[in-house]
């Protein structure tokens, strides 16, 4: 049922990547933003795939892990957006 759960999820999730990814002019800029957001996504699988006979503790480095991570994309945005103006 799990296996079930998680095809629901992922054959939509990357159906639409793909269409994203084929459709998507490439710049420079875009794909700074692409190689920013890793880690974010990285930390953010980790999150959801954790089980509950795992550490708390374990559960809080991910969470801190994907804080710093969103912080930097939205400093890093940040920066492209005042180079750009």
């Amino acid at each position: 049922m799990l296996i079930l759960g998680q095809l629901f999820f992922y054959i939509p999730f990357f159906t639409m990547a793909l269409i994203t990814f084929y459709y998507t002019r490439w710049t420079r800029k875009k794909v700074s933003v692409l190689i920013v957001s890793l880690p974010s996504a990285y930390f953010t699988y980790q999150i959801f795939s954790i089980r509950h006979w795992e550490t708390t503790s374990l559960l809080s480095k991910y969470v801190l892990g994907l804080t710093i991570s969103v912080i930097l994309l939205i400093v890093w945005l940040f920066i492209l957006y005042n180079k750009k103006n």
